[in-house]
């Protein structure tokens, strides 16, 4: 009977047993992320030690701010996926970060730094009352010969005066050790902020074909991430390309830290609905460029020399226009970027097609979850530019750097802004439009102070006279550009003629020195070609005539 009972036990506690056995709970860490304008794709692998049949798998210590919608398992084959629920753990909370725990490990040490200065300066004090107490007792019950005097005040009064010295010098050190608590103690709460916040846990039921060790590969999609691109642009001479650095500026709030890991930048718009989208129709039209305002985020708030070519609006922001990539593969410093095609709507109400792009990281990175933002490189390469010299004398008398891009498009750039520079020296930013529909893109390197010109009105030109019923005045200008530097180089010069908006007002081209005259908007162009240390002078003369009897501006 009792053989019987223990058979009965043992085959009762075997269900339970195996059971047990078959649900596991396997902790992940994030391999791989896609980072978007407005979002990531988070993926992570584990391994999972599989037996035959049915077994749950919780995934614990994810971010709690997961779209539920996105969640995708992939198996290796050894297991049939059944069951897939995400679920917010309100009772077992996110770990600290590296930063918490970085913060709290310089509290806990300056906490010790002050428990010692503390004792110290107790045992400090107690020799200090000592000495006091000693004072008064000595010579009370015996006299004291001037020689004994002498050496218990010396003794006396060379070791309070070492005593007390110390003391302030440990009282002010324990000061200045609780301001940088207080300090470190204000910077935990901020970086903690999150702390306290639930975990996700996604649970996988899953079907094992046998016993053996799997891989599953999940991935989900949070809001809580974003990044844009910032470049660095050198010129470093003119018979050399630019250079070009790309910058991803990334931010990521999901409260797991993501810590080396392969990142992917893409453009892409992100949608996580499983539904189809709908294929509208595309419309073709003529493109109406609209102007738009720029976020914060882009803003240009240096001081940035505006060329021919380039727009400057009223807030002082500059804007390079160009035209968009063609999303064809390319190799940059050896990151291969790729592009495809995506339907999206168009601020100048013709729907056009927006490239999208993806770079990828060479290493690894890590990105902490808080609300400031990392800096990481995703390439660097050349551009092929030709280079000019632009001045407008009657504006300024400065003569600016201008690159121009015939193949920008090739670059991969985005919409960003890009910090310049005159081989080592910092000239200002300009923000990339690429949006803009343009073959070539034009860079102004700001001012080159070797290169000298000279706007000056010609006196014996310059004069009024009467004919008729009419008043004739006559203007003149001489333009002096002189190149300084130890190379030849090339400098457009522009200047401008009045256009008549009344057919009483007479306007007549007398000399522009063989430059190029668009009758349309009145500007003339030269094409200056200077050798080393070579002077030229160009005039530009006209005259108008209108009723004497009124009255306009001559300039």
């Amino acid at each position: 009977m009792k053989n019987f009972k223990l058979f009965l036990f043992i085959l009762c506690s075997v269900p339970m047993l195996l059971w047990a056995q078959v649900e596991q709970s396997i902790p992940s860490k994030v391999k791989k992320v896609i980072v978007y304008p407005n979002g990531a794709q988070i993926e992570s692998e584990v391994s999972v030690p599989i037996q035959k049949g049915q077994m749950k798998i919780t995934l614990p210590g994810l971010t709690s701010k997961i779209n539920q919608e996105s969640i995708r398992i992939v198996s290796d084959g050894s297991f049939t996926i059944l069951n897939v629920q995400y679920k917010v753990d309100y009772l077992n909370q996110l770990d600290k970060n590296v930063e918490t725990q970085k913060i709290i490990t310089q509290m806990d040490e300056i906490k010790s730094k002050i428990e010692e200065e503390e004792v110290w300066l107790k045992i400090i004090r107690d020799k200090m009352e000592y000495l006091s107490v000693n004072k008064q007792v000595s010579g009370k019950n015996e006299a004291i010969n001037p020689e004994t005097f002498a050496t218990m005040t010396q003794f006396y009064g060379s070791n309070m005066e070492t005593l007390s010295l110390d003391a302030l010098k440990r009282d002010r050190l324990i000061r200045i050790y609780r301001e940088q608590l207080m300090a470190l103690t204000a910077q935990l709460e901020k970086v903690n902020a999150h702390q306290g916040t639930p975990s996700g846990v996604i649970d996988v039921t899953i079907d094992g074909k046998q016993n053996t060790t799997g891989k599953m590969v999940f991935t989900y999609f949070v809001w809580d991430a974003s990044w844009f691109p910032t470049y660095d642009i050198r010129f470093m001479g003119f018979n050399k390309p630019l250079e070009i650095t790309y910058f991803a500026n990334i931010k990521q709030t999901t409260d797991i830290d993501w810590t080396d890991v392969e990142i992917m930048l893409s453009t892409a718009k992100t949608k996580v609905s499983a539904q189809i989208p709908f294929l509208y129709p595309y419309f073709l039209g003529f493109y109406r460029p609209v102007t738009t305002t720029q976020s914060k985020m882009y803003s240009v708030d240096d001081k940035v020399s505006v060329a021919e070519g380039v727009s400057q609006d009223a807030a002082g922001n500059t804007t390079v226009r160009g035209n968009r990539s063609d999303g064809e593969i390319t190799i940059v410093d050896g990151v291969r970027v790729r592009g495809s095609s995506n339907p999206t709507n168009n601020e100048a109400y013709t729907p056009a097609l927006e490239t999208i792009k993806e770079y990828i990281v060479e290493s690894k990175q890590s990105i902490p979850s808080k609300s400031t933002i990392t800096t990481v490189t995703y390439g660097s390469g050349t551009l092929e530019a030709t280079y000019d010299y632009q001045t407008i004398p009657k504006l300024g008398e400065n003569v600016y750097l201008i690159a121009k891009l015939p193949n920008w498009g090739k670059a991969e750039l985005n919409n960003g802004v890009a910090k310049l520079y005159l081989e080592n020296s910092y000239v200002g930013k300009s923000f990339l439009n690429t949006t803009q529909y343009k073959d070539t893109l034009d860079l102004s390197f700001g001012v080159d102070n070797n290169i000298t010109v000279k706007r000056e009105k010609v006196s014996e030109f310059s004069q009024k006279s009467f004919i008729g019923s009419k008043r004739k005045e006559s203007i003149g200008y001489k333009i002096t550009i002189r190149n300084n530097k130890s190379y030849e180089c090339t400098t457009s010069v522009y200047d401008q003629i009045p256009i008549s908006l009344n057919k009483e007002i007479e306007v007549d081209v007398i000399d522009i020195n063989e430059g190029s005259l668009d009758k349309e908007n009145g500007k003339v162009e030269w094409k200056i070609n200077l050798k080393p240390n070579e002077t030229k002078t160009i005039f530009i003369k006209y005259s108008v005539k209108y009723p004497k009897d009124k009255q306009v501006v001559v300039q």
